[in-house]
Parts: structure tokens; C-alpha cells; sequence
């Protein structure tokens, strides 16, 4: 008897998951597999805007090319001669503190002149190798910081970290959820120093070390783009699977009647689904199971997400006394601002604007901001100007129409998943539910992960998990 998986939700999570299901049952005639997602278009947050010569990134500007499943997958869409790798430059960072940016250290001679640690504070870090261990799994990112690096290592270092990757709080964002890696170095180890030196000297025995991270429990590789932006991969998807694809299909509800799935769209119409594959945020999906399963979607509904406002702008080079160099920076909530960072994205990927202009990406918000969602767009737009006049330095005035200019807005308000101290007692209510229902499977990165590579991966495993006989 003939059957059907329903993937709801049409970003790089259902995207990815739609293409290792069709990898999986290739030649199986008597399983159709179907994408319902409700908008107009495939990709999600994930979307590149093409104006005025410029590239610009709605959402995630690439991946790190350390994970081998991406780059397979990248691979199997025929995409690989597309790919850009982010410039030399990039590798610069900096910190934005007290009207200075100060270049991140890159390795223990630059450390040890990084002038936001004073002496005593900068022994206080190289003390972490004699810190007891003491793993609690509820300890936040700030906590464990402060505890093993000191106070000012975290307020340095660890926030402005955790706000640039998930727009959130290093206080209340969960140290085993966030940054896992890390929590298993202490566990295994008894501290990071001692993880560095061992894993080291494992390596250099010939022994495997980690895989993909390097050895403090940071994410390794390379950025990695496309010549025509990140959606130039969501839309390869989409075409390669056009006829299993439906656009504006939003999800007025689900029902189990069984050991299947009734899903019930807008106008009526009606899907009846073998096994349910649910890749839509928290919000969506605990709204969608709300009749099927009530103890579920009150723990879906219940994971936060930041807020978080993205304005694109676009300038002459020459507006600046000397043109800013590196990857971009974070700003530490010291500062007070409800602007988390600046990423120059011209100087990561080449051709992303016209020659003698720089593109800038500006984030506003998160969650030590959700004000922000009370200000209007020409407010959230004056932040991004007035954070790009700092950058101009003592440059000779000149015309406003040769200053910069608003290329992209968008404001989120709900943008990236909180993995927070209250998320580890989520997922585990989240997983008793879904051992429960093995016909159902939730597939999106308030799981396994924000990035591209936790997305992708999670799709892939999820696809292996595939119960249809």
C-alpha cells in the first residue's frame, strides 16, 4: 500500500531533509514524499538580496568548511564549483569597547598584550589549569567563564560570543546546550588547559584529537559561501525538487488518527501523512500540535527566541579615514549598546558590492534587547548610521549623499532559538514525547544546533531515522 511523509516547513532544515529522504527512498515507487511550506518562497531566514550590485544576506552569510556531510552535500547539488572561501583578511576581529576597536588575540604573545585584561586578570585566565573540576549541567556560558577564566574573561570574551552567534544572553544561555564541546573538555578533563595540552600531544602521536573543533572546543574551518550567496544552495534544492515542493501551504492544524497524521491547511485542503517530519520554529510547530499532542507543544511554545533586526549598508570607501579592515566586531554588553556588532562583508567574501564601496552588516537587538521590537525601522536604521560614523574616523567632511546608505532592513521577532537554563528541561519533556510517537520527528536548529552544518547534519540523521517499511 502506497505511502506518505509530509515535511512541513521549507528551510534548510526541511530543505536538506527532503533531499536525504529522496536519496533514501530512491526507487521506491510506492512512497511519496512532500514539502508543504507557507510562504511563497524556499529558505527560511536564509535568503540573498541582489540590489544595486551589492549581495547582501538576510540570514546566515556561509558555513564553516570543516564538516564533511556539508561539503558532500554541497557536492551532491552539483554546487561545488560555486563555492567562495571568506578572505585572508577576515581572519581579523575585533572588540568594540570604549569608542576603540581592539583586535582579538590570535595566539599567547598577542594575549598577553591585549590591553582589556590588565596583569592580574590575565594570570587569573592562565590560572583556569588549576581550577577544580565541576560540571553542572545548568551552569550558563558567563558562570562557567567567570568560575574557570575569571569575571572579566567572560565579560570580554564569553559575552559578546554567545550574542554574536545566537543574539543571546551569556547569563542565561546553558554552557552544555551552547557550547557542548566545552562542557565535555571540563567533564573529560578536569579543565581546558589540560584538554589543550593532552589533545595536542595526542595529535602530534598520530592519535585522532577531536574532530572538527580545535582543541580549546572552538569551531575549526573556513567560511565558506557561494558565488551568488547562501540561497544560491536553498534554491538549488528547490529546483532539484520542484514536483515534491508546495508553496503557500500554511498549517491550520494537525491530528493523529492512529498511526498517522491528518494535516490540515489553509482553504481546506488535506494531507494524510504515514510519517510527519515537523522542520518549522518552536512557536509554529507547539501551535500546529496543539490537538495532536498538548504536553508537546506546550514545551515547544516555550522556548524562547531574540530578537533581532538586520540592516544592511552600503558606502564609498573613501568615506573613511582608513577603510576598515577584518572580518567585523561584537560589542560587549558593557557597552550598553542595543547594537551587537558589525560585520564588513565586503572585506569576508570578495565581489559582495562594487569596487570602492564596503558593505556592512549591522545586527540590533537579541535578547538582552527585545525592546527593540518597539522601535520603528527609520529608529533601528539611525542605530546602523550612527554605528558606521564611529567607523569613519576623522575622514575630511564631505557630501551626506556620499555617506552610507540603507541597502537592507529586516527585523525579526522572533530570529534564533534560546538554548537557555530552562531549555535542557524543555528538551527532555520534548524527547519523552517523541519516543512516544515514533512516526513523528521534529527536524529544526532550536534542536541540534543554529548553524548550517547543525542544520544539515540534523536533517541527514534524521533521515536515516526513517520508519517507513
Amino acid at each position: 500500500m502506497p505511502k506518505q511523509i509530509i515535511i512541513i516547513g521549507g528551510g534548510i532544515s526541511g530543505l536538506a531533509l527532503l533531499h536525504y529522504l529522496k536519496q533514501k527512498y530512491a526507487g521506491r515507487e510506492d512512497i511519496q514524499i512532500l514539502l508543504l511550506e507557507k510562504n511563497e518562497r524556499l529558505g527560511g531566514t536564509v535568503g540573498s538580496v541582489i540590489k544595486d550590485g551589492c549581495i547582501f544576506e538576510t540570514g546566515p552569510n556561509g558555513f564553516l568548511d570543516s564538516k564533511k556531510r556539508t561539503l558532500e552535500f554541497v557536492k551532491e547539488l552539483n554546487l561545488e564549483n560555486c563555492l567562495v572561501k571568506a578572505s585572508q583578511e577576515s581572519k581579523i576581529r575585533y572588540l568594540s569597547v570604549h569608542g576603540a576597536l581592539h583586535q582579538l588575540p590570535s595566539n599567547p604573545k598577542s594575549f598577553l598584550t591585549f590591553p582589556l585584561l590588565n596583569p592580574l586578570e590575565k594570570l587569573r585566565v592562565l590560572g583556569e589549569f588549576f581550577i577544580p573540576k565541576r560540571c553542572d549541567p545548568r551552569e550558563s556560558v558567563y558562570d562557567f567563564g567567570k568560575r574557570r577564566l575569571g569575571e572579566k574573561f567572560s565579560m570580554i570574551f564569553l559575552d559578546p560570543m554567545v550574542s554574536g552567534i545566537y543574539g543571546g544572553d551569556a547569563r542565561s544561555a546553558n554552557l552544555k546546550s551552547v557550547f557542548p564541546r566545552i562542557y565535555s573538555l571540563e567533564e573529560e578533563y578536569g579543565s581546558l588547559f589540560k584538554a589543550m595540552i593532552k589533545i595536542r600531544k595526542a595529535r602530534k602521536a598520530g592519535g585522532n584529537g577531536t574532530s572538527g573543533d580545535n582543541a580549546m572546543g572552538a569551531p575549526a574551518g573556513v567560511l565558506t559561501s557561494f558565488q551568488e550567496g547562501v540561497m544560491q544552495m536553498t534554491e538549488a534544492i528547490g529546483k532539484k525538487y520542484q514536483e515534491d515542493v508546495y508553496l503557500n501551504h500554511e498549517i491550520q492544524t494537525i491530528a493523529q488518527i492512529g498511526n498517522q497524521y491528518t494535516v490540515i491547511a489553509q482553504h481546506g485542503k488535506q494531507y494524510t501523512a504515514d510519517e510527519l517530519f515537523l522542520c518549522a520554529p518552536a512557536y509554529s510547530a507547539g501551535m500546529m500540535l496543539k490537538n495532536a499532542h498538548s504536553r508537546l507543544s506546550q514545551s515547544l511554545t516555550k522556548i524562547n527566541y531574540a530578537p533581532m533586526a538586520v540592516v544592511g549598508l552600503v558606502c564609498p570607501v573613501d568615506y573613511f579615514a582608513e577603510k576598515p579592515k577584518g572580518y567585523g566586531y561584537l560589542i560587549p554588553s558593557l557597552e550598553q549598546k542595543e547594537v551587537l556588532g558589525v560585520l564588513f562583508e565586503s572585506n569576508i567574501f570578495t565581489g559582495r558590492c562594487q569596487e570602492r564601496q564596503m558593505l556592512f552588516r549591522v545586527m540590533i537587538g537579541g535578547a538582552r534587547y527585545p525592546d527593540i521590537l518597539k522601535k520603528t525601522k527609520e529608529e533601528l536604521v539611525g542605530l546602523a548610521l550612527k554605528e558606521i560614523e564611529f567607523l569613519r574616523g576623522k575622514s575630511p567632511a564631505q557630501d551626506k549623499t556620499k555617506g552610507p546608505r540603507e541597502l537592507f532592513f529586516m527585523a525579526w521577532p522572533k530570529a534564533i532559538p534560546q538554548y537557555n537554563q530552562n531549555y535542557s528541561d524543555l528538551l527532555k519533556t520534548i524527547d519523552e514525547e517523541l519516543q512516544k510517537n515514533p512516526n513523528l520527528h521534529l527536524v529544526a536548529n532550536y534542536l541540534k544546533g543554529v548553524s548550517l552544518n547543525d542544520c544539515i547534519e540534523s536533517a541527514y540523521q534524521n533521515a536515516q531515522s526513517s520508519r517507513i517499511a
